[in-house]
């Protein structure tokens, strides 16, 4: 999928004006002055999806994205990044044409329906409260709660082998998993969520630039599982959109960190700049979060403590083949 030394003059050059045409895009009117070319120079319409053969092509862009967040209100960023504001300028509307043209794209090279491929996508801090603390209270179906969650951890089966079994997944619904749940600290039940969820304001999905494709059933995602094709096309094709997998099993190794989502894929030019920005302004991030996990700070105690981790032991480097 890289780029060759082979390319003609005019390829180069078609991929140099895409590139300037979603640098001013996202730019705006109000940043490139009195010449006022934005969106409006292009009558309104959705911008064509962007195309990159290489990991410096990502990376170009991604320098553009931090300019813009760099230009704007820290703490109307800090509010985008943690759920409870919108991204600046045009940035969502590249990240809608760049998720949309790789979901086109995984449709119709899987034979799947357009509906069914991305499953998840944009989520509010509200929203992620609200999975939160249906996991964390350990909530019945048809009680606020939505059947099995996570990957339980193999510290907590050992020590309940004959509660846990072989069960792969958390079932709310299950006796014995409730058993096992009431016995846990409020330390241990975050840990066992953050396997494969996130606390509100910590959610890549607040940024509009991470989208979960076609399952998010952990056990489907194996190499020989139902989603192996899924997976082969993803990794084969989302770079050429600007993705990545955002939780490999080698950044899965780091402690702590989410466990491997084959499932779940992030427009690297965004989230890349909005971690440089999160590094760069910690402690601003940190007062919105604190506010966010006001209402009840217990079941925060660990996530507080490490949140830094879970937004950085992440994949930071697409696969170009």
């Amino acid at each position: 999928m890289q780029g060759t030394n082979g390319e003609s003059t005019s390829g180069r050059h078609a991929r140099r004006s895409r590139r300037g045409f979603l640098l001013l895009a996202t730019a705006g009117a109000g940043a490139v002055g009195a010449a006022g070319i934005g969106w409006s120079a292009f009558g309104g319409e959705t911008p064509p999806p962007r195309v990159f053969d290489t990991q410096r092509d990502i990376d170009d862009r991604e320098s553009a994205v931090t300019a813009v967040l760099n230009a704007e209100d820290p703490a109307a960023v800090a509010a985008w990044i943690t759920g409870t504001g919108t991204a600046p300028g045009a940035i969502p509307a590249e990240l809608d044409t760049q998720v949309g043209a790789l979901a086109d794209a995984a449709a119709a090279g899987t034979g799947t329906d357009r509906g069914a491929v991305v499953v998840s996508r944009l989520r509010t801090a509200a929203t992620q409260r609200t999975i939160w603390d249906r996991k964390y209270e350990f909530l019945r179906t048809g009680s606020g709660g939505a059947g099995t969650f996570g990957v339980i951890t193999d510290e907590i089966r050992a020590q309940h082998p004959a509660e846990l079994g072989s069960d792969p997944q958390w079932d709310p619904d299950k006796e014995s998993h409730r058993t096992v749940w009431a016995s846990l600290t409020p330390d241990e039940r975050q840990i066992e969520i953050l396997r494969t969820s996130t606390a509100p304001g910590v959610s890549r999905h607040h940024l509009g630039s991470d989208a979960d494709f076609f399952d998010t059933t952990p056990q489907n995602w194996t190499d020989d599982g139902p989603q192996a094709a899924h997976y082969a096309w993803l990794r084969a094709n989302a770079a050429r959109y600007g993705f990545l997998q955002t939780y490999t099993a080698e950044s899965a190794q780091a402690a702590p960190a989410i466990s491997q989502e084959r499932w779940h894929w992030s427009y690297a030019p965004v989230a890349e700049a909005v971690l440089g920005f999160v590094r760069a302004n910690d402690e601003l991030i940190a007062g919105a979060l604190d506010r966010l996990w006001s209402y009840d700070p217990a079941r925060f105690t660990y996530i507080r403590a490490h949140w830094r981790d879970y937004m950085v032991h992440v994949n930071e480097t697409a696969y170009f083949g």
